[in-house]
């Protein structure tokens, strides 16, 4: 504003023609404005560079997709002015769904360049369940130490962004024949999508010595082992790995095992099969078969094992069984929710040799699949609202059995607790279900309670069977009320706090209760935004304080706030298991109560104010006239959005004596959107008065309405040579209820003068 009042400064070289030479030197920006700084010209005072206050968002997010077996390298494009970069990321079980932004973490908040390593797994392996995730990331762009606004996130859904990424596992479905043939063992593999090579590695140990085989091309997917004389009739294990076209490669495979047939081998058992072992336990499986092979004259023995729906491994449960036994119970380590195919083998020891059968046809490709499951729990279930704010309801998948070729009869026990998320108690609902609904999905609607587990039941030889409980579950919280984002706020609490690099006060939001329920804690939310793009503040929930009052607040300090950005924040309400979807609505709150921004220091806020008077100025004719006398006169302008700025310059006694009347002027609107009101609305003078030497004074005090409310004293600016040369303006700001925020202190008259 200084620069801009210079040319007015003059206008008392215009009686004294000593004066004018000094006038015109100034003109050509020849005379310093504090004796000190930089020179300056007119096209200074009305030409404002453009300002940087924020960040474009990246434009694209690529993440590596199977490239890597426990990394996933992402890389984004630059963004002009960031100087870090902050990543988030969202893990999903299904390749179709899409992440929510409470599902969204931070993963590393500085990222110095536009490449960044997420190391998934620290010991991969062969069968880690991370290979089943995938993984969405999205990034926004950060310059905290100049204090730009912080840009959105990108866009997980935009055509030009492929932000979802996996690990490369390894090769799945090995097996390898087991008796089918005298001198071969082939051992197949699914495709891997990107694998130029395969290698093949064997071992005469399951966990130790394996050497490679051979490495063939990718476009085959099994390997015939071709065995010498030596070899054949001799067990051995197979593990596979890939080679991409990048040169990475997987992790090894779980091991399978494989062998030839020796002549003379017996025959494999027939008729495998599980006896009352799908779903009528809980703890086990009874496996059975025809004991009808011929001991050949030595001693017959039987071996079992077991695959699974989750693990194609062969797992040995049994082995050196007499021929006395035609079935056995598996208890070893069984999970609910799980198909597990079971194998017997023949063995006969003659002479000191061993000779082994073939694996029976049982597997689940076979014609009779060996299959048995425990009585489960469901394995997917969910909770909603119901009509009545005392009740809930809970969708379930049928527990496994319930489908063909089973059809097992089931009803599920709907177990609750109020106090232990354990849930030991025997207290239940038992619901008998109703018909499946189109989506596939059981319902009830049950009386509210903290914590839930189900049971599914059946009847067993005509007695009454319950599995296991399933993990517990519970009511996602109601949305917290009375959402309120302080608004340049005066608590103590706040002032007292450090403001940032922009010279914002941090922003208080606080909260209540819901109306009938309490959640165990809640998550904070922020965005320029009112409907996307929201970033989560707290991580720990202990990060939220209790009021003496009862009610929530989170302070959040936001270190790219800017002065004259509203900022829209959203509370999750969750439960003891940290699950929670339900939030006040940013989008729809008619009062914007939840719609908040910082106070700024006395030096920013004259910054502020003074965007719109070196606007308002800059429209003024006399005083930027060429002639010295044609800037005497008077004119009036208007603002932009309202109100008017009065000008007038007159000769008085040995100088000059101009007078800059404010009324209800106004330039801009906050965010320059015209719904969200006027930033600054000026009422009042900035006078100048001036001797033959250019020397004098400025008066006046202007008073400000709108975003950031206060006032300018301008008695104490002293002006030299034409210009500001010293001195102080008093500032003094308020919040919206007029209630004194920063009191009367002194700004220096250098501020506003930064480029």
């Amino acid at each position: 504003m200084k620069k801009l009042l210079k040319n007015i400064f003059t206008l008392s070289c215009m009686a004294f023609p000593i004066l004018l030479t000094g006038c015109y030197t100034w003109w050509q920006g020849k005379v310093d404005m504090d004796n000190v700084t930089e020179q300056a010209n007119l096209a200074d005072f009305f030409y404002v560079a453009p300002v940087i206050t924020s960040l474009d968002s990246p434009l694209q997010v690529l993440a590596s997709q199977g490239l890597y077996k426990d990394t996933i390298k992402i890389r984004w494009t630059e963004v002009e002015n960031a100087t870090s970069y902050r990543i988030e990321r969202a893990v999903m079980s299904s390749a179709d769904a899409l992440p929510d932004e409470g599902d969204f973490t931070v993963i590393k908040k500085y990222v110095y360049n536009n490449l960044y390593e997420d190391k998934i797994l620290s010991n991969a392996g062969d069968s880690n369940e991370e290979y089943n995730n995938y993984y969405y990331y999205r990034v926004c762009a950060e310059n905290i130490q100049k204090g730009y606004e912080s840009s959105e996130y990108t866009d997980i859904t935009s055509s030009s962004t492929c932000a979802k990424g996996w690990l490369l596992s390894p090769p799945q479905n090995v097996s390898a024949w087991k008796g089918k043939s005298t001198d071969t063992i082939r051992i197949s593999w699914d495709f891997l999508e990107g694998a130029r090579y395969y290698t093949i590695l064997r071992s005469e140990k399951q966990k130790l010595g394996y050497e490679e085989v051979e490495t063939i091309k990718g476009n085959k997917n099994y390997y015939d082992d071709e065995l010498s004389d030596s070899e054949k009739g001799c067990e051995f294990y197979y593990k596979v790995y890939a080679t991409l076209e990048n040169g990475s490669s997987s992790e090894q495979s779980a091991w399978t095992l494989g062998y030839s047939l020796k002549e003379g081998a017996p025959a494999a058992p027939e008729n495998v099969h599980v006896v009352d072992g799908c779903g009528q336990s809980t703890s086990a499986i009874t496996i059975a078969w025809d004991n009808s092979i011929s001991n050949q004259g030595g001693e017959l023995t039987f071996n079992v094992f077991r695959t699974s729906s989750v693990d194609s491994s062969y797992t040995q449960i049994y082995s050196n069984l007499s021929d006395t036994y035609s079935q056995i119970d598996d208890k070893s380590s069984l999970k609910p929710g799980v198909f597990y195919y079971y194998y017997v083998q023949s063995v006969i020891e003659k002479d000191g040799e061993k000779s082994k059968s073939s694996f029976s046809e049982s597997g689940p490709d076979s014609e009779n699949p060996a299959v048995g499951f425990l009585l489960s729990p469901p394995s997917t279930y969910e909770i909603t609202d119901a009509d009545s704010e005392d009740c809930v309801i809970i969708r379930w998948l049928p527990a496994i059995g319930s489908e063909e070729p089973y059809n097992n009869s089931y009803t599920y026990n709907i177990y609750y607790d109020d106090t232990d998320k354990t849930v030991q108690g025997t207290t239940n609902i038992l619901s008998f279900p109703p018909e499946l609904s189109e989506d596939g999905y059981y319902q009830a609607e049950v009386t509210k309670h903290n914590f839930y587990k189900m049971s599914t039941s059946t009847l067993a030889g005509g007695v009454s069977l319950e599995s296991a409980r399933s993990s517990a579950f519970a009511p996602n919280p109601q949305a917290p009320t009375n959402v309120t984002a302080s608004k340049t706020s005066g608590e103590e609490e706040l002032i007292s706090l450090s403001y940032n690099t922009n010279e914002v006060y941090p922003v208080k939001i606080s909260w209540n209760l819901p109306a009938n329920d309490i959640p165990y804690g809640y998550y904070v939310y922020r965005s320029t935004k009112k409907d996307s793009s929201f970033r989560k503040l707290n991580d720990d929930l202990s990060e939220v304080q209790t009021a003496s009052d009862g009610s929530f607040y989170f302070i959040d300090q936001n270190e790219t706030a800017r002065a004259g950005t509203y900022y829209y924040y959203k509370v999750v309400s969750v439960n003891e298991l940290g699950k929670g979807n339900k939030s006040n609505d940013p989008e729809n709150d008619s009062e914007n109560a939840c719609r908040g921004y910082g106070a700024i220091t006395r030096e920013q806020w004259f910054r502020e104010y003074n965007k719109t008077i070196m606007s308002s100025q800059a429209k003024l004719t006399l005083m930027h006239k060429a002639n010295d006398m044609d800037k005497l006169g008077s004119e009036t302008i208007k603002g932009n959005i309202s109100g008017t700025l009065g000008y007038n310059a007159a000769i008085a006694g040995l100088g000059a004596k101009i007078t800059m009347p404010y009324t209800n002027y106004c330039d801009f609107y906050i965010g320059d959107d015209a719904e969200l009101g006027p930033y600054f609305t000026l009422n009042g003078n900035t006078d100048t008065s001036s001797n033959m030497s250019a020397n004098g004074n400025m008066s006046g005090t202007v008073k400000c309405t709108g975003m950031y409310p206060g006032y300018a004293i301008y008695d104490n600016l002293e002006i030299k040579g034409g210009a500001a040369g010293g001195g102080y303006y008093i500032v003094q700001t308020y919040d919206l209820n007029n209630n004194t925020l920063l009191s009367a202190a002194n700004v220096d008259w250098k501020v506003g003068e930064e480029h």
